[in-house]
């Protein structure tokens, strides 16, 4: 079977794919340790550490944004 990409393309593609699969080839270890980071948030809550940021902060829609999406 011919490949009829171009040729550049064709390269691309497989440098990616060898950089993919050596990529792939090295565990990375975990960077946080997931138990432990969920009891230090039920902690942080349970203390009153995590509060819900304010309306001015960005990150929740204005008004009733949040209902027209759906």
């Amino acid at each position: 079977m011919t490949d009829h990409r171009d040729p550049v393309g064709a390269r691309l593609d497989e440098l990616l794919s060898a950089w993919s699969r050596e990529i792939d080839e090295v565990p990375l270890p975990l960077l946080v340790d997931p138990v432990r980071a969920v009891d230090v948030v039920i902690a942080a809550k349970t203390r009153g550490r995590v509060h819900a940021p304010p309306d001015g902060a960005g990150t929740r829609p204005p008004g009733n944004a949040r209902e027209e999406r759906f």
